[in-house]
């Protein structure tokens, strides 16, 4: 059981690190709302939904990995922590981790550890990053047979609010692929899955129609196509054929076609 202890530990690391990647464009700008279009800012909204809770995903892993070995979480005497065989619960009151923003609230997660698959679900309860509060859940399931190829199923529910007091809502399922092709320099980090995204008075409705994928050492997704629906009109967003690069072509329904830089 400790070897599967450990495993899942490791495993859990991989996932949040992998989340990362889908996270680290540049922050977006405010979109120029024009009637029957799609600004490249929505499309970076969907796709950087992560960054914002980028922090306390990281959060989690330190304490996941860390059990009840506290001095491993780089923290100051300014949080509460229990723990059980099965999870952990955290209390904050102004921390800092790693020079961040001031961290208040609770995060806490369940976990089952079996022979074959891993499930663990975090809940964040009022959780404060700086002027930012986060609610909701996010459960992972992962197996822990195949260390070389490795597959994390993620659901999310989440009410983010921004310091400006906009409410950024997601929920659904993403399917996360850490793929190394034989060689570390070959693996590439792929997205999967349904999820929808509320911001702004929008809903944005995403499925991947061909697996996403960004090679290690590419900052943006270089392969692969979603549907994007917002209120009723739907386009595809076509990321490219694996060039690293900052590129997508957004299609409407009528032909037209539309190239975005991801970086701008």
């Amino acid at each position: 059981m400790r070897s599967l202890a450990v495993s899942t530990k490791r495993l859990m690391a991989l996932c949040f690190l992998s989340m990362l990647v889908f996270s680290c464009s540049k922050d977006a700008e405010n979109p120029l709302e024009v009637n029957g279009t799609i600004t490249e800012t929505e499309v970076k909204t969907v796709l950087d939904i992560d960054q914002v809770s980028g922090v306390t995903d990281q959060l989690v892993n330190e304490i996941f990995q860390a059990g009840d070995s506290a001095k491993n979480l780089n923290l100051t005497d300014c949080y509460q922590a229990d723990y059980t065989d099965t999870g952990f619960k955290v209390t904050f009151e102004n921390c800092s981790v790693d020079n961040s923003e001031n961290l208040n609230g609770t995060i806490s997660a369940v976990y089952e550890i079996g022979m074959n698959t891993s499930n663990v679900v975090v809940t964040f309860t009022n959780l404060m990053v700086g002027d930012i509060a986060i609610n909701g859940t996010r459960a992972f399931s992962f197996s822990s047979e195949n260390t070389e190829n490795i597959t994390f199923n993620i659901t999310s529910d989440l009410v983010i609010t921004m310091a400006d007091g906009a409410v950024i809502k997601e929920k659904g399922n993403k399917v996360v692929g850490i793929l190394f092709d034989g060689s570390f320099e070959n693996g590439v980090i792929t997205l999967d899955g349904q999820w929808t995204v509320e911001a702004d008075g929008n809903t944005y409705v995403v499925e991947v129609t061909s697996l996403l994928e960004t090679p290690f050492g590419c900052t943006y997704v270089s392969k692969g196509s979603m549907t994007l629906a917002k209120n009723g009109l739907q386009v595809s967003v076509d990321f490219g054929d694996g060039t690293c690069d900052d590129m997508a072509t957004l299609t409407y329904p009528d032909g037209t076609t539309q190239e975005y830089s991801l970086n701008d």
